[in-house]
């Protein structure tokens, strides 16, 4: 007996993934639950395991290769009968005439099951255009078939009809009438065109979808950090021969998370569709971070419960597995307030951070800095970190916004006022 393994949704609403790398062959043998495939989703590689032992009869997509969700990937057969070695030699063929442009038989076989490297809106563009998408050469990343592939096969097809009906003008005038309207580059200056991964298409989407929906307004304050460089300089005095050298980020979590208990509207999801806000009991919070494959969140979930400590063990480990790619996608879900952490790297004082929906709002962390300020009517030099927040205003006001970085504020200037956070 065969079994179709097919394509899971092993992320919230997933609609398809990417083969990244197969860990098995056609004819190998595999035990239940053993790896057999990569698969890049929106935000994580992901190993997926064989839902039964026996042998891969066929491997029906290559690696690059899109596959919607429900898709057969691969098929397993027992070894048991006579049926079972039939479908695995049929599927060993599959793959050497794969290779060898063999045996017809088998060949069209994977023929029919071959698709163009394009992604499931491409496809979709090529079928609104009437344009066969097998026929296209991609100018993507490994010869994938882009938009603008597909456009220009679409308008080519229009082009005789076209010039039938065109009006005949003077070659001259022709020219300037295109330069007036051309929009595309020089056809000598060099360039190279890549389509959005998977990844950026995610952030892509969900930040319009953010920004075309939700009312943003953003409010900046400054802080005085002096409390909390000298809290933070004394630890490290104190954890020169034992412990990792603690840094600015846990610390100020530990202070975002008691914000936020003070300031629960901003510890919410707001539901578009019921128009309704759901506000949470406990913190969980999104960490922006900077990742080779574009913008991730991993989340540190009971926040308000843990110790600094636990916040900066579990804050470099997720930060590490982002940035490899190997962070698991629950993970990458469930915050309730977002911190973007810009003062990593070293530079900006003020920013328009963009909400992470269902969320309402949005906090960019700036560099600490010295910087000169005014005490008792003179100048000294000080401690100052600038902080950025960004807000829904359909579910909150200014006047909210001032508040919560007033709160914060304090906890900056005087980390001791945590403790009376944590009786």
């Amino acid at each position: 007996m065969a079994v179709d393994f097919k394509l899971p949704d092993v992320g919230e609403g997933m609609a398809e993934a990417e083969v990244v790398r197969w860990l098995v062959r056609v004819g190998d043998r595999v035990e239940l639950d053993q790896p057999v495939v990569e698969m890049q989703t929106d935000k994580a590689v992901v190993e997926l395991p064989a839902p039964a032992a026996g042998r891969v009869t066929e491997i029906r997509w290559r690696e690059g290769d899109t596959v919607p969700v429900g898709e057969v990937l691969l098929v397993i057969a027992d070894e048991s009968g006579e049926k079972g070695k039939e479908e695995t030699e049929k599927g060993v063929r599959t793959e050497a005439n794969q290779k060898a442009s063999g045996a017809a038989s088998s060949a069209s076989t994977f023929t029919r099951r071959r698709r163009v490297p394009a992604a499931p809106s491409t496809r979709r563009l090529a079928r609104e255009l009437g344009v066969d998408i097998t026929q296209i050469k991609g100018t993507g990343s490994q010869g994938r078939v882009t938009d603008e592939d597909v456009r220009r096969a679409a308008a080519a097809l229009q082009e005789p009809a076209a010039a039938s009906l065109r009006e005949p003008v003077s070659k001259p005038a022709q020219q300037v009438a295109v330069s007036a309207v051309s929009t595309e580059a020089p056809a000598d200056l060099p360039y190279r065109e890549e389509p959005l991964t998977r990844t950026r298409r995610v952030i892509a989407d969900r930040l319009l979808f953010s920004v075309t929906r939700k009312p943003h307004a953003t409010h900046f304050d400054e802080l005085k950090a002096d409390g909390l460089v000298e809290w933070i300089q004394r630890r490290r005095r104190e954890q020169e021969s034992s412990g990792p050298r603690i840094s600015f980020l846990p610390v100020l979590l530990k202070m975002i998370a008691v914000t936020l208990r003070n300031h629960p509207a901003f510890n919410a999801h707001f539901d578009e569709d019921r128009q309704t806000v759901r506000t949470y009991q406990s913190v969980a919070l999104g960490i922006a971070a900077d990742t080779p494959r574009g913008l991730l969140v991993p989340v540190i979930a009971e926040v308000e419960k843990k110790s600094v400590e636990q916040i900066a063990g579990e804050l470099a480990g997720l930060t590490e597995a982002a940035r490899n790619g190997t962070i698991p996608p629950e993970r990458l879900k469930g915050s309730t307030f977002t911190v973007s952490n810009a003062g990593a790297l070293g530079s900006g004082r003020w920013a328009t951070p963009i909400i992470n929906p269902p969320e309402v709002a949005i906090l960019a962390l700036h560099p600490v800095e010295q910087r000169p300020v005014v005490r008792d009517g003179e100048l000294s030099v000080g401690w100052v970190m600038n902080v950025s927040l960004s807000f829904d205003h359909r579910v909150l006001d200014g006047a909210d916004a001032i508040r919560f970085t007033q709160t914060l504020a304090r906890y900056v200037a005087d980390p001791g006022r945590l403790l009376t956070e944590l009786v």
